[in-house]
């Protein structure tokens, strides 16, 4: 009797347990739902082959209510279940097009290994455009302006990329027309070297929703000159000589000042005057013009465009003599060697006031060659001119060279 009760017994644990394990395992009429499977386009490729591109789907992912064995439900999750468009049969544009999804699960399980009872939403739909690729210009647009005393070179301006490749939907890139970077130059004293991000717009400088638009550069360098500006005066200085002097001299020049610019450390080591020249009154015989070149210092641009200068000069209360001097005066002969000047009379002209030149005789004027460090043979020495007593306003215009042969004494 025992005996009995205890199969009994063994046999409803059995039967329990294989109930318990069809209920918690097997369970073939089990169901479960998983949200939110990302759907994966395929085939994109051929249609990027054939200039399309999608612009919008109605979903990115699906919902699926799965059934069948509650041991093989418990193997698949949103991760692993793999939900597929096939875009490969799309060979024109359209809106709204109806694309059908395939579901497939890890390789471990059979292909039959579960009944899809629903599928949310049942089909996509999406837009194709045709892909078109353009060149549009990058337009710089400025804001504000360099502070007071300097200047922006905006028509210099460089960019490293002057047209901008964009590639997207027909119906977007039609309506980009440049790419836009904005520089603001406000307070700006320094020049500007940046990469930039730009702004695709139409033609009227509106932004265009540009998501789906790729380009070839993400970034342009923009480099700009800002400057610092001077007006810089011209001026010359008077070397005085042949019996004019400063008073002698009206100086007339055809510019006096020149705008220029350069970076702030050449501008402020930069003098407020700019020497063009020199007027050497002993070369200069007449009134006349002189034509003097602007040299700047290097680092500076001149903005005025004046390269030379002229300077009218007009002498006034001179006048001028010639004078036949009789005596040349030798000094300096070398020890042991004589001179013998070839040059017997030796013609001068000579430049003053008026009034000391009208009491200026040929007595008073003295020429003396200076033979120092001559050698032996014969050639042309340059006079020494000098006035007597009285005459310290008076000069030399020209003289003639002095011709003298140098010997060793007999």
């Amino acid at each position: 009797m025992k005996s009995k009760i205890g199969y009994f017994v063994l046999s409803l644990a059995i039967a329990f347990g294989l109930w318990l394990y069809v209920i918690t395992s097997v369970s073939p009429g089990s169901e479960d739902i998983y949200d939110d499977i990302p759907v994966i386009l395929s085939g994109e490729t051929m249609l990027q082959e054939r200039g399309l591109m999608i612009t919008s789907i109605s979903s990115d992912t699906v919902t699926l209510k799965l059934s069948g064995n509650r041991s093989d439900l418990a193997q698949v999750n949103r991760g692993n279940i793999t939900v597929k468009a096939d875009l490969s049969k799309i060979y024109e544009p359209g809106s709204q097009l109806q694309v059908s999804t395939t579901v497939s699960w890890p390789g471990n399980l059979p292909n039959n290994a579960f009944v899809i009872e629903s599928k949310n939403p049942g089909y996509l739909y999406i837009n194709v455009e045709r892909r078109v690729t353009k060149e549009v210009p990058v337009e710089i647009q400025w804001i504000g302006s360099a502070p007071d005393g300097y200047l922006s070179d905006r028509e210099n301006s460089t960019l490293d990329y002057t047209t901008v490749s964009v590639t997207g939907p027909e119906s977007v890139t039609n309506q980009i027309e440049k790419a836009v970077i904005q520089a603001d130059l406000t307070d700006q004293r320094e020049s500007i070297s940046q990469s930039c991000r730009y702004t695709l717009c139409d033609g009227e400088g509106n932004p265009v929703d540009a998501v789906l638009i790729t380009t070839n550069v993400e970034q342009i360098q923009l480099d700009v000159r800002i400057q610092k500006v001077k007006d810089v005066t011209l001026v010359y200085n008077i070397a005085e000589g042949g019996g004019a002097t400063r008073d002698n001299v009206a100086v007339t020049m055809s510019a006096e000042t020149i705008r220029v610019c350069g970076s702030e450390a050449a501008i402020d080591a930069m003098e407020d005057q700019l020497v063009v020249g020199i007027i050497n009154l002993a070369e200069l015989t007449k009134s006349g013009t002189l034509t003097f070149q602007v040299v700047l210092p290097e680092g500076i641009t001149n903005l005025s465009a004046i390269t030379e200068v002229e300077a009218a000069v007009q002498l006034s209360g001179l006048t001028t003599r010639d004078y036949v001097l009789e005596t040349i005066h030798s000094v300096n002969i070398p020890e042991g060697m004589e001179a013998e000047l070839i040059t017997e009379k030796l013609a001068v002209t000579v430049r003053g006031p008026v009034e000391l030149m009208s009491k200026l005789t040929a007595g008073d004027i003295t020429a003396t060659v200076d033979f120092t460090g001559a050698e032996a043979g014969t050639t042309n020495f340059r006079p020494s001119i000098t006035f007597g007593e009285g005459f310290a306003g008076v000069g030399v215009l020209r003289a003639d060279p002095v011709s003298a042969a140098i010997a060793p004494k007999k």
